[in-house]
């Protein structure tokens, strides 16, 4: 059993490894930096979407991120990652954190910066199966 531990780790290990960018893609550096509108919608339940706006500051690899949804007010803040034209970030309800007794309401978004600037995200509910894509497009 213990070799089958070993074989399986080095398996994930060598999977990982053998996905991960080209070393020259990780040292390409794409500024991320900016006013960006924000566009979503949540794939679990049908409805109209959402949209705001998102503030990214910092000169990467890491960034701090603010989002604002227009429809409801509410405000969201986190923290980003970029490695060559993907931008990871992890976000979470300002409420929540001034307020921990409140449900968390953490999300994980992956983009993808797309040839035209555009940002093309899938995110996921750190809580539940919660998903949906959401685009951000630099503010005029």
């Amino acid at each position: 059993m213990h070799a089958i531990r070993i074989g399986m780790t080095a398996l994930a290990v060598l999977l990982v490894a053998g996905t991960g960018p080209a070393p020259t893609q990780a040292m390409e550096s794409h500024d991320f930096a900016g006013e960006y509108l924000m566009e979503g919608w949540n794939l679990n339940t049908p409805g109209p979407g959402y949209r705001g706006v998102c503030s990214v500051e910092g000169g990467g690899p890491a960034y701090r991120v603010s989002c604002t949804n227009s429809d409801t007010g509410h405000k969201y803040v986190g923290k980003g990652l970029a490695l060559g034209k993907t931008f990871s970030v992890l976000i979470g309800s300002e409420l929540a954190v001034a307020c921990p007794e409140l449900p968390s309401d953490e999300y994980l978004v992956v983009y993808e910066r797309q040839s035209n600037g555009v940002l093309e995200g899938t995110w996921i509910n750190a809580h539940d199966a919660t998903a949906g894509v959401e685009t951000l497009v630099r503010a005029p």
